[in-house]
């Protein structure tokens, strides 16, 4: 229904473009990236894929889960699975931040967070600076963003929040 009325708003903006005898203007579409660290690298996560950030709580540990698995998280009242990141990509011996900092996802049916070090900025990027990666090959990577800053350009790695939970139904036998 959303997408109709779209639709039909860009027809008419460029059918009165062409009225006045101008180009229609292309529309160039961005996404807002949320830009954070985990020990000093950078990350970048689809700002509508984060439920809110959470700061200074404990992680109860739980035994006999997978080693990126850090524990639960009490938000009032509910539990969050609290996941390494830095375990997930690869490096079971890295501990995970001191800060207690956690990202929660934006999910309907799962309650995940990932410990994180920082939040930077939100930014906006267009789709042509977005290099995703051929699906299914990124593992809980999406791909990378163009980051342009202080006279400084970083192509950051983008996380799919899906893979996560993907990941840990997997792990977990899709209990």
């Amino acid at each position: 229904m959303n997408e109709e009325l779209v639709e039909k708003i860009e027809k008419a903006g460029e059918q009165k473009a062409q009225e006045e005898g101008l180009e229609a203007a292309v529309v160039k579409q961005k996404v807002t990236w949320l830009i954070f660290s985990i020990n000093e690298k950078k990350y970048a996560i689809k700002s509508a894929e984060v439920h809110e950030i959470l700061k200074d709580l404990t992680v109860y540990s739980l035994p006999f889960l997978p080693s990126y698995v850090e524990g639960l998280i009490n938000r009032r009242g509910d539990p969050f699975t609290v996941l390494n990141p830095l375990a997930v990509f690869g490096d079971a011996e890295a501990k995970p931040p001191k800060e207690p900092l956690f990202l929660v996802f934006n999910r309907q049916d799962d309650q995940l967070a990932l410990h994180i070090s920082d939040i930077h900025l939100f930014y906006d990027v267009e789709e042509s600076e977005v290099h995703l990666m051929p699906s299914g090959e990124g593992g809980v990577y999406l791909g990378t963003i163009d980051y342009d800053h202080e006279d400084a350009h970083e192509e950051i790695p983008a996380l799919d929040c899906e893979a996560f939970e993907l990941m840990l139904r997997r792990d977990l036998g899709n209990a």
